[in-house]
């Protein structure tokens, strides 16, 4: 079984990502801000993040950080609008993200990026 959690401060888009995941076949957990991604990851480990960059209480790049620490092997897409900005891009990349969305996304941009995960 494929597990996913989606981390979004908005529920409409992880409620869009929750249909491209399932579509895939993965039961998703979601995670409203980044203090709530880190607990999930540690008592899941799912099989991959997609993780937005502004949340409350901590954000994307601090909890993607956390997440690495924690599992080196984690496989995390930030999907962020804040992507557009080479700065945001390569503070993700240094916190151990390995593909990157920008918002808004189509379905078959989303499905490419997460290809990313897996190389």
């Amino acid at each position: 079984m494929k597990k996913a959690l989606i981390v979004d401060d908005t529920m409409y888009i992880r409620s869009e990502i929750k249909e491209i995941l399932e579509d895939q076949g993965y039961v998703t957990l979601e995670a409203s801000d980044g203090l709530e991604a880190v607990e999930l990851y540690k008592k899941n480990t799912p099989d991959i993040v997609t993780m937005d960059i502004n949340m409350p209480r901590l954000n994307g790049i601090k909890a993607t950080k956390l997440i690495v620490d924690y599992d080196s092997n984690a496989k995390i897409m930030m999907c962020s609008s804040m992507i557009i900005f080479s700065n945001y891009k390569e503070m993700c990349k240094e916190a151990g993200a390995k593909a990157f969305l920008s918002k808004p996304y189509t379905k078959l941009e989303f499905l490419e990026e997460m290809t990313k995960l897996f190389v």
